[in-house]
């Protein structure tokens, strides 16, 4: 199942892609554009990060703006220092500096888990029943980590979370069309990730006919999902690859240390 905006009816100026699903709970779940901020090039405009260079002025007026358009107090949004690990931080309560994590997990309403990606995976979650909600960022490394697997088996082991009753959003991220990666990658995804040639695709290019190898960040991430119980049909996939779609998304890959960097926010409504 898609996130609810297309690519083809993504509007100009438009904020963010939302599960609509999120919102019969009285929750949130949206992953931000890169449109309708105040950031200049090559930030340019919704950034949610200063550390390539971007101001921390620029920075807060963007969260502004989209704590305006999906309903929240952009004060309550809760991101990590994220260092591509899979180590999981509870939350109660907004944080004077961000701790060091890649997942985000709250059982506090009006606490916004986010995280902040340019090519990697953002997966939000929430649990309807026990007012659970997580962030988890899910780069190649987090993947191989199995970071998403962990994070559900933490909130089962801490608040006896149901895989059956979550709702999850696999945001906007690179696709296999256009990450390709070498043996660095590959050699510690097939060791760790079960099934793994399944998510890998190899392509030939002309006029040399060498071979090269793209991963499917997305797909590998749905695969823990599924394989941890959660019903197809409660996955929402917004399957938009950051790197083709310049003119929507940020990407590391296509523009390098002078990327912008997009937000992923989940939680409930107090």
């Amino acid at each position: 199942m898609n996130i609810d905006v297309s690519l083809s009816k993504v509007q100009e100026n438009q904020i963010a892609l939302a599960v609509s699903a999120a919102e019969s709970f009285g929750a949130v779940m949206a992953f931000s554009l890169r449109q309708g901020g105040q950031s200049p090039e090559p930030f340019d405009s919704l950034n949610f990060s200063a550390s390539q260079g971007d101001s921390q002025e620029n920075v807060r007026s963007n969260f502004a703006i989209l704590g305006k358009h999906i309903g929240i107090d952009p004060q309550r949004i809760v991101t990590c220092r994220q260092v591509h690990g899979d180590h999981i931080q509870m939350v109660d309560a907004p944080l004077d500096m961000p701790s060091q994590a890649d997942a985000i997990v709250t059982a506090t309403p009006d606490i916004f888990p986010a995280v902040k990606t340019a090519d990697c995976v953002p997966i939000l979650i929430l649990d309807p029943v026990r007012k659970i909600a997580a962030a988890v960022h899910a780069g190649w490394r987090g993947t191989i980590l199995r970071i998403t697997r962990k994070t559900l088996e933490f909130m089962g082991a801490t608040f006896h979370s149901d895989p059956s009753q979550l709702l999850v959003g696999i945001g906007p991220g690179i696709g296999p069309c256009c990450y390709e990666v070498d043996d660095a990658v590959l050699k510690p995804f097939r060791k760790s990730f079960p099934d793994a040639e399944r998510f890998i695709s190899e392509h030939n290019s002309s006029p040399r006919s060498t071979t090269s190898y793209h991963l499917d960040l997305s797909a590998a991430n749905r695969f823990e999902l599924t394989e941890m119980g959660v019903p197809q049909k409660n996955i929402h996939v917004a399957d938009l690859c950051t790197a083709c779609h310049k003119d929507l998304f940020f990407s590391h890959r296509r523009d390098g240390a002078n990327s912008g960097r997009h937000i992923a926010v989940v939680g409930f409504r107090g």
